[in-house]
């Protein structure tokens, strides 16, 4: 988050954020205030917004290769086995994640500048 030094120009160089953009930059955004196209806007992330996305995109798939592990070792597979079923696990919900997040954000339109 930038502080009042962002109102002077597009980056006010405090931080290394702006340092690889070139140009423009597209951030899918919930625009709640109605901003309109060509607009210069203050984007910023939904609170708890970080940690809702790391469960979703490391906890839930490690959680469902380690339980694929545990139900192929409880079967007694030999551990390729195990190993191919918690992959087979971890794909299959990363591909979910992916159908059901993909118009999904925690950036909103916090302000026209």
């Amino acid at each position: 988050m930038c502080t009042d030094d962002a109102e002077k120009g597009l980056h006010c160089g405090a931080c290394n954020a702006g340092s690889r953009l070139k140009g423009r930059e597209t951030v899918l955004a919930d625009n709640s205030i109605g901003a309109d196209a060509g607009d210069f806007v203050a984007v910023a992330i939904k609170e708890h917004g970080e940690l809702k996305a790391a469960l979703m995109l490391f906890i839930i798939p490690l959680l469902s290769f380690l339980s694929a592990i545990a139900v192929a070792n409880a079967y007694t597979l030999s551990l390729w086995l195990s190993f191919l079923c918690g992959l087979a696990a971890l794909s299959v919900a990363l591909a979910a994640l992916h159908l059901i997040l993909k118009k999904k954000t925690y950036y909103f339109i916090a302000g026209i500048k």
